[in-house]
């Protein structure tokens, strides 16, 4: 039987799978960016269950936007350093980017 923080966690995932579905990726695109903060989450790892410790970046696009990506701790990439992400299009309009591995 599952624990309840895994069944947590499937539950997410299925709902986020649901989501996906309405709202398909329809083009990626390879963009860069500036690093300009990074941030270890969550804040409180005790009250967060089913996800392990990892980065929140603030990343400087070269348009100048500022995003927010999310990053995992065994590749940390540091404050003003190059970094290439996938832009992901969705068919709704909305845009979300991955950082790639360089």
């Amino acid at each position: 039987m599952a624990s309840p923080s895994s069944a947590h966690c499937l539950w997410r995932a299925l709902i986020l799978i649901a989501m996906n579905q309405d709202n398909p990726v329809v083009g990626t695109q390879r963009v860069a960016g500036i690093v300009e903060n990074a941030t270890p989450m969550p804040i409180a790892p005790k009250a967060v269950s089913g996800r392990g410790l990892y980065y929140q970046y603030g990343i400087r696009l070269n348009d100048n936007a500022l995003i927010s990506v999310d990053g995992e701790l065994d590749t940390p990439h540091t404050i003003g350093s190059e970094v290439s992400l996938e832009r992901q299009h969705h068919k709704k309009g909305a845009d979300t980017f991955r950082l790639l591995l360089d």
